[in-house]
């Protein structure tokens, strides 16, 4: 069964027990009331248990991308020193990777490692090719900079072009499973969504946590309605990142609700005596989906209320065609998907012109005409966050509308759209490597959930696909928790491939 199969996945001794613990010394390490030597101590922990496990330190960033804006701090050198958790597990995790690949080619003797090495690369190289072209407009990215904001561009790509390509070769190296990966998504979904619903009903614990760099405050009143944002910047943030990870959750959690056979790997599963251990898993990601829902919906983030409806959708869909597989079935899910875009496209018009009850009105539609005032200047892009440069009047190169002077979108630090975001920060190669890195992530996913019924697939389109409904009026990709998640969901679609 379901339950059996995800247990086994998810539920092996030697995997996430030492993945918690992994974690659980990085968090000690950025806990500021610790003494220094018992914070380094708990970091050197991490470093040792990771050595030995690296899964768990890969494990790590994924629960961790979401404090991007919490890092941890330490005082030297008569400065502070500010490091992002999910940066340092990535480096560790490297680093520790790297000297298990050194020791076990010294084993294994210099030629016969080196032949391995070669077959592998020539084996995988034109896999990587979208992969290279996202590095390489990256870098344009970066010598576009205007001198004030380069800066800006070289921390930009550190974080959303280097780290992330590195953790999802890293993914891929380890061999980290699918449903290791989907666990740790879900997981950092819940535990997000904790967070913004205690600050709901008036419980704050981001403190604890540690220091927020960010000028608003952690629940917000606006339009007569409180708005969480746990531990971001921004309610819209909350509801981007719980939109993809709550979806994967919701998808496995439907498929123990359902009571159906789906399959998690290649073919349908067994069936076999639950026990409680087989229990555990399942109840693991219904746990999550429901909080991540949650979290959404105290978000009030209207783009993200879109996206999970569609996700939901896309879940309702796979589920009544894995019940149906017949022709007639397929007939009732073309109009089912017919009425997605239209509800789509309904929803999209609501959330640009603000929908009843007030919102945005027409900001991002002045965002866009600037956007493209911007690129017909420069059809290369501006450069690696380098919107806020350009549009702001203070840096004398603004094109901003006159109407959003004096707001708060005056200040706004991208187009709110995934195309132009896409275009602006690494130009028309990186629209080529992400429509490239797209098209394959869909074919491989509707290739496994055609083919095989498969669960984790059908999570995974609708956790993209709602990334990409809601990538319409807001961001997809260019924040640390967004990059990783973006990655693993890549990762997900390809581990059968």
């Amino acid at each position: 069964m379901l339950a059996s199969s995800l247990s086994q996945r998810l539920m092996r001794p030697a995997l996430l027990p030492t993945a918690a613990v992994t974690a659980l010394c990085l968090v000690c390490f950025s806990a500021g009331v610790l003494p220094v030597p018992l914070r380094l101590a708990a970091l050197a922990l991490f470093a040792l248990l990771t050595l030995a496990q690296p899964v768990g330190g890969l494990v790590s960033v994924i629960l961790t991308a979401p404090l991007y804006l919490m890092p941890a701090s330490l005082d030297g050198a008569g400065r502070t020193w500010l490091f992002p958790l999910h940066e340092i597990a990535l480096l560790i995790t490297t680093a520790m990777v790297a000297g298990r690949w050194t020791i076990r080619w010294l084993q294994r003797g210099n030629l016969s490692a080196q032949q391995a090495w070669g077959r592998r690369a020539r084996a995988t190289g034109a896999a990587y090719a979208p992969h290279a072209l996202l590095a390489l407009a990256g870098i344009i990215g970066v010598t576009l900079a205007v001198p004030e904001g380069r800066g800006a561009a070289l921390r930009e790509f550190r974080w959303l072009i280097v780290e992330p390509l590195l953790f999802y070769a890293l993914v891929r190296a380890v061999g980290v499973s699918r449903m290791l990966l989907v666990g740790a998504l879900a997981l950092s979904g819940a535990w997000v969504a904790t967070i913004g619903v205690l600050q709901f009903v008036g419980l704050d614990l981001t403190p604890l946590i540690g220091e927020k760099r960010a000028f608003s405050e952690n629940i917000i009143a606006v339009d007569g309605v409180r708005r969480v944002t746990s531990v971001y910047g921004h309610p819209n943030n909350l509801g981007l990142f719980l939109e993809r990870v709550g979806s994967l959750a919701a998808a496995l959690a439907l498929g123990v609700w359902s009571g159906q056979r789906f399959s998690t790997t290649s073919g349908v599963q067994s069936a076999e005596h639950p026990s409680r251990r087989s229990a555990a898993a399942p109840l693991f990601f219904v746990i999550c989906a429901s909080l991540s829902l949650a979290g959404v919906i105290v978000s009030f983030s209207r783009g993200a209320w879109l996206g999970s409806a569609v996700a939901a959708t896309i879940i309702g869909m796979g589920w009544f065609l894995f019940r149906s597989r017949d022709r007639q079935a397929w007939r009732w899910s073309a109009l089912a998907l017919i009425g997605v875009v239209i509800a789509a496209v309904i929803g999209l018009a609501l959330t640009l012109r603000g929908g009843p009850g007030g919102g945005s009105v027409d900001a991002r539609l002045l965002l866009w005409r600037e956007s493209l005032a911007y690129l017909q200047r420069h059809p290369l892009g501006l450069g690696l966050d380098q919107f806020y440069y350009y549009h702001n009047p203070a840096f004398g190169r603004s094109l901003i509308d006159p109407s959003l002077l004096g707001t708060s979108e005056e200040y706004a630090a991208h187009p709110h759209n995934l195309l132009l975001d896409v275009w602006i920060n690494i130009g028309p190669l990186g629209v080529l490597a992400f429509g490239w890195l797209l098209l394959r992530f869909y074919r491989n996913a509707l290739s496994a959930l055609l083919d095989r019924c498969d669960l984790v697939a059908l999570g995974a389109l609708a956790a993209m696909t709602a990334a990409l409904v809601h990538g319409l009026v807001d961001r997809f990709y260019f924040v640390p928790d967004l990059a990783i998640a973006f990655w693993a969901l890549i990762a997900v679609a390809e581990r059968e491939h």
